[in-house]
């Protein structure tokens, strides 16, 4: 513990008598045959010295030089529009193909060969035709599409088309619009190959009550 030194003559003063009284009793002691042991003082260790490990010389390096092969940044983001641009560009040229496949067919075919040709509804070929300006073939003699007179071969294909819908469980309204035939035609297909093809059942009939006789 670091004892308090002051500076102020006063306060040494006022400590005088204390140093006196000290003294008297340190000559008593020693006249008593008392020794007064001098303690050495702290003494002033410096710290160790602090390792410094020995410095690395650093490692510089060589600045990049760009190669023909690195692609800067910039170019690749050029690079992925130019690509967006291209595969909108070939859904646009494979669409304007397709249009033009149904377009050829329009010229020779009416709906429903059109239908059993592509594969697609009736309503898919009417909105292609519409939207691009031309017109499919009618049936012959001026007669609806509907009611042209199919072909054994065609009939045979109508029934495979007939059984797998059933299968898949598309009602006859449905099974009809996919074929594009009347519903004359669809039951003459059922009948002459003999498909057993179910029909919508009804919901809840309503409840019935008579009314009261009046009186």
């Amino acid at each position: 513990m670091n004892a308090y030194i002051s500076s102020d003559i006063n306060m040494v003063k006022e400590l005088d008598p204390k140093r006196h009284e000290l003294a008297l009793l340190q000559a008593d002691w020693l006249e008593k045959g008392g020794t007064i042991e001098v303690l050495a003082g702290p003494s002033f260790k410096p710290p160790p010295e602090r390792y410094e490990p020995p410095t690395s010389a650093k490692v510089v390096k060589p600045a990049h030089r760009p190669s023909a092969t690195d692609t800067p940044y910039m170019d690749k983001i050029t690079r992925r529009d130019i690509e967006r641009e291209e595969r909108i560009a070939q859904r646009a040229k494979d669409k304007a193909e397709h249009i033009e496949r149904i377009r050829k067919l329009s010229e020779t075919m009416t709906y429903a060969q059109a239908v059993e040709q592509t594969g697609l509804t009736k309503r898919q070929l009417q909105r292609l035709a519409i939207e691009n300006g031309f017109y499919f073939r009618g049936a012959e003699n001026g007669k609806n599409p509907r009611k042209a007179r199919l072909t054994d071969e065609q009939a045979a294909k109508y029934a495979e088309r007939l059984k797998s819908f059933k299968e898949v469980g598309l009602t006859r309204s449905q099974a009809m619009n996919q074929l594009g035939v009347t519903f004359k035609t669809f039951n003459s297909l059922l009948d002459r190959f003999g498909i057993d093809y179910p029909k919508s059942t009804r919901g809840p009939q309503p409840a019935f009550f008579p009314k009261k006789p009046k009186q």
